[in-house]
C-alpha cells in the first residue's frame, strides 16, 4: 500500500480545523452555531476542509 506524502500536512490541518471549531464552540455556545459564528470563521473552516480534501485526493 502506498503512503500518502501529504499525510503529516493533512493531519496538521485536521487538528487545526478541529481546534478552530472547538474554540469557536466554546466562545459561542448557542443553539444556532452557524449564525453565532459569523461569516469569517465559517469561511476559514470551509477553506481548511477543502485543502484537506484536495491534499488527500492529490496524494
Amino acid at each position: 500500500m502506498r503512503w500518502n506524502k501529504y499525510k503529516p500536512l493533512i493531519i496538521l490541518l485536521c487538528i487545526s480545523l478541529l481546534l478552530t471549531i472547538f474554540v469557536h464552540m466554546l466562545l459561542h455556545v448557542r443553539i444556532y452555531i452557524v449564525y453565532s459564528l459569523g461569516l469569517g470563521p465559517l469561511l476559514i473552516m470551509v477553506v481548511f476542509a477543502l485543502v484537506i480534501v484536495t491534499l488527500y485526493l492529490k496524494g
